[in-house]
């Protein structure tokens, strides 16, 4: 059995193009995978978003807002996740498409909608985005992805949980790349030195072991 991280910027275009590649590769793969879409947040993340929207990264006061529109996000989708992983995913893509591709605002009314939207008992959601557990479960990922040396999102890292010797972090990676890494027609290791084993560049994908 493999297992998929995937680093995501819940308000990035491009991580929602990665989320729907990894659900892909769960349908077109004929070996089973786990996978998660762990979002990161940090001041690489929060520029980014901040450029893509046309906003100066001196900007502090729409720098701070973005901040909080995504450390909110954040925690309206672990607390999602705590009545079972397919909600918290879909709840995590119905908020992409309302914020990212219908143009809303982030809003409590259009959480609360979207969380009904995707069968989530609202009481126990409403409590549970404010509380501590939410914010605990926030500050394992970010630690997860410092101990992976993630930086940016749009990562993934994938583990083969029948050899855990390492795991492969892609960046910038394709469906193809993926796909051909979890079927076993790329060997992260194939021409590498033995001294440098940091990377293999693959058209622009970025091979790295852990």
């Amino acid at each position: 059995m493999l297992e998929v991280y995937l680093f995501v910027n819940p308000l990035g275009e491009q991580c929602v193009r990665d989320e729907q590649n990894v659900l892909r590769l769960a349908n077109d793969s004929d070996k089973q995978i786990q996978f998660q879409f762990v979002p990161l947040l940090n001041i690489n993340v929060i520029q980014k978003a901040m450029q893509r929207q046309g906003l100066r990264p001196t900007d502090w006061q729409a720098q701070n807002q973005q901040s909080q529109t995504l450390y909110r996000l954040i925690l309206d989708y672990k607390a999602a996740l705590f009545q079972g992983k397919k909600r918290g995913r879909n709840f995590l893509i119905a908020m992409q498409d309302a914020l990212l591709q219908a143009g809303q605002t982030y809003s409590e009314s259009l959480v609360q909608a979207v969380a009904q939207q995707c069968k989530i008992d609202l009481e126990m959601f409403m409590e549970d985005r404010n509380s501590d557990l939410a914010k605990q479960a926030f500050h394992a990922d970010q630690r997860l992805a410092s101990e992976m040396n993630i930086s940016e999102a749009s990562s993934a890292v994938v583990f083969d949980c029948d050899h855990y010797d390492y795991g492969v972090l892609l960046e910038h990676f394709t469906y193809n790349t993926l796909f051909d890494l979890v079927n076993g027609q790329l060997d992260p290791f194939h021409d590498l030195n033995q001294h440098t084993p940091s990377c293999a560049n693959l058209d622009d994908t970025q091979l790295h072991v852990l």
